[in-house]
């Protein structure tokens, strides 16, 4: 018979050499903390007193981890507190230091917008139909040949109105009416209201309806809404020069024939006076007038003959004038040509006894110096007289 092979022992895996290992540790800790610490001898022979001390308990070895398992890091805490060890301790060599932490500001409320003055339009509608339809008429004559010619079906056309500057709206019932003129069937959307500060690239209104109305409209519309617009933004430029005093900018007779009352309705919407309208509202007397008189007193005198307790407005080109207006008492001095300090002069002589308005060779850049010199008013022709005309866009698409 065979003989039996002794049993071969199995193989200690690395776990379990490390597991017996670290209870033979355990044991012989407890083992010495068991032991009685031995009496030490004194000089003279007797055995000294054993104080009772507790013994430090070392931490308790952790059995290594088995071959391949991956060494999990400590976590870092989501929420650090003051004594975080992750805040104190220092930073690592060649890391940069932490940015300072910036300080939270409660933002300034921002100021509301002013609002927008509302300007009626004191004209009958009437008079704006017969002015577009006139200038229509001057536009398009028999027809639009180019685009009847392509685009004799029904296809429709989307435009936006865009400003390309910054400036003041006026005229936007009048572009609208425009496209309602040539075609009922157009829809308008307006973004915007007359009076209103208009930024570059803002949208102002959306026109759609058939093509051929909406592009045999939009010169026209463009025009009135171009002229307009720029004598409002041109007033309130002035109107802004002489802000915080108590002067008023007045608009003059210098108007494009027949336009006159929607250029003065622009005037007012950019913050301006319009006070004259036409030769018949007040007896306003210019230099012209006295070149053909006899004088100063001479004029007031027959005026108030033919008109009596009609205000008298006079104008005056020297200081000799002046002091014959202000004797004979007129409502209202027109200072022509008179430089700031001369006009201070002038206020001076016054003394409140008639109202004061500078007319002739005012601009942008000495408007305010005017003001701050105490004048009522400011009459300014470069309002409507050569008035730069607002940039708008007008896109069109399907």
């Amino acid at each position: 018979m065979p003989t039996a092979k002794p049993a071969r022992p199995k193989a200690e895996s690395p776990a379990h050499k490390a597991s017996l290992a670290a209870r033979k540790t355990t044991v012989a800790t407890r083992t010495a903390q068991k032991a009685p610490a031995a009496p030490q001898s004194q000089p003279d022979g007797q055995p000294t007193a054993v104080t009772s001390t507790p013994a430090v308990q070392p931490a308790p070895a952790q059995p290594p981890l088995p071959p391949g398992v991956p060494i999990m890091p400590f976590p870092r805490p989501t929420i650090l507190g003051l004594g975080s060890p992750w805040r104190t301790a220092g930073r690592p060599p060649g890391m940069p230091p932490r940015p300072a932490p910036v300080p939270h500001s409660t933002p300034a409320p921002q100021p509301r917008p002013a609002a927008v003055p509302v300007v009626t339009m004191r004209f009958p509608m009437s008079a704006v139909d017969k002015l577009i339809k006139e200038a229509l008429a001057e536009d398009v004559g028999d027809g639009d040949l180019t685009t009847e010619s392509l685009f004799p079906g029904k296809v429709k056309a989307r435009g936006k109105l865009i400003a390309n500057e910054e400036g003041v709206l006026a005229g936007l019932p009048i572009f609208k009416r425009v496209f309602e003129l040539v075609d009922k069937n157009i829809s308008f959307e307006p973004r915007a209201t007359d009076g209103m500060a208009l930024a570059g690239g803002q949208l102002v209104a959306r026109v759609s309806g058939p093509a051929v109305s909406v592009l045999r409209a939009e010169r026209t519309a463009l025009n009135f809404l171009q002229h307009l617009s720029g004598i409002a933004s041109q007033t309130a430029k002035f109107a802004n020069a002489v802000k915080g005093t108590k002067t008023r900018i007045l608009d003059t007779r210098r108007t494009t024939p027949g336009l006159r009352f929607l250029e003065k309705y622009a005037v007012e919407v950019g913050g301006g006076v319009s006070l004259v309208k036409g030769l018949s509202d007040r007896l306003v007397v210019t230099e012209s007038h006295l070149a053909l008189s006899e004088g100063v007193p001479s004029v007031v005198r027959q005026l108030r003959k033919a008109h009596s307790g009609k205000r008298i407005e006079l104008t005056v080109t020297n200081m000799q004038e002046l002091d014959q207006a202000l004797t004979a008492k007129v409502n209202v001095l027109l200072l022509e040509n008179f430089p700031p300090g001369q006009v201070r002069q002038a206020i001076a002589l016054v003394q409140g006894r008639a109202k004061v308005e500078v007319t002739g060779k005012v601009g942008l850049d000495n408007a305010r110096a005017y003001a701050l010199a105490g004048v009522d008013y400011i009459s300014v022709s470069q309002l409507t007289q050569s008035v730069k005309a607002f940039d708008f866009s007008f896109r069109v698409s399907r």
